[in-house]
């Protein structure tokens, strides 16, 4: 039964990183902006550090078997708990540096934590 569980999960994230692969962080030739993707694997975000355009929308996908979330270290945006395989976005409207965490795998900004940059 392991055996078949980690294959599924293995098929699971190969079919989310392909995806993944296949999305653009770049304005569309129809002028609206794609979403921009961070996963949560391996107790990290991936990548740890993301640069947008105003406007964009960033989406997080946990790809673990453990409960994570993608959090604003000043609080303003949450995704809240994500299990394996849920995925939540956040829209970024202002220009900034936004560093964020998960409440439950980091301590004092040290852990899994990333930024999102916003120009």
């Amino acid at each position: 039964m392991k055996k078949i569980t980690a294959s599924l999960y293995f098929l699971f994230a190969l079919f989310i990183g392909a995806n993944l692969l296949s999305c653009s962080s770049s304005k569309s030739t129809s002028g609206s902006m794609s979403v921009n993707q961070v996963v949560m694997t391996d107790m990290k975000f991936a990548p740890e550090s993301i640069t947008i355009s105003v406007g964009s929308t960033v989406s997080w996908h946990n790809l673990e078997n453990k409960t994570h979330t993608a959090t604003a270290n000043d609080g303003s945006w949450d995704t809240g708990d994500m299990g394996l395989g849920a995925s939540k976005s956040i829209k970024f409207d202002k220009p900034g540096t936004y560093k964020y965490h998960c409440t439950h795998h980091s301590v004092l900004g040290i852990g899994m934590s990333g930024t999102v940059i916003v120009e």
